[in-house]
């Protein structure tokens, strides 16, 4: 059977990243499709994308685009918990025009909202929250044979009378080295590209070496919640054999690990660096880390393998903040992990988050002046969400309101100690401009850029991205 799989049109410049001719800064390669794309294949079953984010196209052309792979069934991503309903067009669209073939959706939002969508999406077939390779392997299966799928574990699905039915959950894969490395050649590389602060070398792609999150208690995030995925990790090994497989099929040169927390496991990352160095591959990485697992000889270690870059979610200048989110690490972890990384050689990233539940604008700035202190090569601020399912969800609702939302710079949610949205919108672009203009900013930037010419390129592509952001 033909599966074509459609990531539905969104503006993905309401995000982290920006539009730019032919590309979008900051837009990778979706792994999750890439996933199930290769367990299909490794059935015998053809797979292709349509990227409606990375294509820029609408809902019109998306559909049309779809439909003229002659697919045999549909998979749509509904990949963002932000935007609910950008699925929904496109469903009804591909059903309008192509209404015998089987639509199955699947993504975080269907992890988080799979009853819902249900009732609100009568257009979709089949659901399938969580890890799908397994589920989706099966019924594909069973649909090519014509087989009953009422009973197969892991779905949620709609009857001939029109009746959502959910199915009990599958079983969780621990083995995750079981699954083939993504399909890359349904990519069209061309159109993405990391963002400034990741562009060191190019071409670059994702990959991850683990699903879930190592933590996941974090009150705020989506890894923290009801809808988390178990934490596992592949082997060293057959991480090393992806990235061969990139480096010598695709030419990457650089590779961004996308896992939640890159850094624990040391006798893992000691391995992985072992067997990465022993393959000679020159490919450099950047990885995600939490401020209190990393040390000093694990930074170096990674550093001495091609880790250019590291990335700590600080999320908040104000330990009660910390302490109210759970986030499980000190200011003054954060300021030693930023310092061993810098000695490491190592580039440093830094997220932010304004405006949680309970924060003021002056515990807001106190975030901005402890970003300041850290002085890290790249940092982004965001306004906070709330993310469904999380453990904060009700204290959110209940110390502020909602609104619509419209992009990551501009607030969803407005804590009560706030006067207004506009005030804490007002904060997120006062960050970016009190962080980036300072001197010790600039001056830390000219003197990376003289022992990195490189950098030159990336300072000006930063530039013109923070400006963007600005403007918008």
């Amino acid at each position: 059977m033909k599966i074509v799989f459609v990531l539905p049109p969104y503006d993905y410049s309401r995000s982290v990243g920006s539009t730019r001719k032919k590309t979008q800064i900051g837009l990778l390669p979706p792994l999750g499709v890439g996933y199930l794309a290769a367990a299909l294949e490794a059935q015998g079953h053809e797979a292709a994308l349509v990227d409606a984010v990375a294509e820029q196209i609408d809902t019109e052309t998306a559909a049309t685009a779809v439909l003229e792979l002659r697919p045999d069934l549909i998979g749509v991503s509904s990949f963002t918990t932000l935007t609910p309903n950008d699925a929904y067009p496109i469903v009804r669209e591909l059903k309008r025009r192509a209404p015998d073939i089987p639509v199955i959706m699947g993504g975080p939002h269907v992890t988080s909202f799979a009853r819902q969508i249900l009732e609100e999406c009568p257009e979709v077939d089949v659901l399938i929250p969580g890890d799908a390779e397994l589920v989706l392997t099966e019924l594909v299966r069973r649909i090519e044979n014509h087989e009953s799928y009422d009973d197969l574990r892991g779905i949620l699905y709609r009857t001939a009378s029109g009746e959502g039915i959910a199915n009990p959950p599958a079983d969780v894969v621990k083995d995750i080295d079981r699954f083939p490395h993504p399909a890359r050649h349904i990519y069209k590389h061309e159109r993405y590209c990391p963002l400034p602060s990741l562009s060191a070398r190019r071409p670059a792609t994702s990959i991850i070496t683990a699903r879930g999150c190592p933590w996941a208690s974090c009150r705020f995030c989506y890894q923290g919640g009801e809808y988390a995925s178990p934490y596992r990790r592949r082997s060293p090994e057959n991480v090393v054999d992806e990235i061969r497989q990139l480096v010598r099929e695709y030419g990457i040169r650089n590779l961004v690990v996308w896992d939640d927390n890159f850094c624990v496991m040391p006798s893992w990352i000691d391995r992985f660096c072992d067997l990465l160095d022993a393959e000679d591959l020159d490919v450099i990485w950047s990885v995600l880390a939490r401020a209190n697992t990393v040390t000093p000889e694990m930074l170096k270690r990674m550093a001495a393998s091609g880790c250019y870059s590291i990335q700590f979610g600080v999320e908040s200048g104000n330990q009660e903040i910390l302490d109210l989110i759970n986030k499980g690490h000190t200011l003054d972890q954060c300021r030693q992990a930023v310092r061993w990384s810098k000695e490491a050689g190592m580039d440093t990233r830094g997220f932010f988050v304004l405006g949680f539940p309970t924060e003021t604008p002056e515990m807001s700035r106190k975030t901005i002046d402890f970003a300041c202190e850290l002085n890290m090569d790249y940092v982004v601020f965001f306004s906070y969400y709330v993310a469904p399912g999380t453990k904060i969800e009700e204290l959110a609702l209940r110390e502020g309101q909602c609104r619509a939302f419209t992009g990551q710079q501009v607030p969803s949610y407005v804590p009560n100690t706030y006067p207004s949205a506009e005030e804490l919108e007002a904060m997120v672009q006062s960050a970016y401009r009190r962080y980036y203009l300072r001197p010790a900013y600039i001056a830390r930037a000219i003197a990376r850029a003289v022992k990195r010419p490189s950098l030159l390129k990336n300072h000006a592509a930063g530039f013109y991205y923070w400006l963007g952001l600005m403007l918008r």
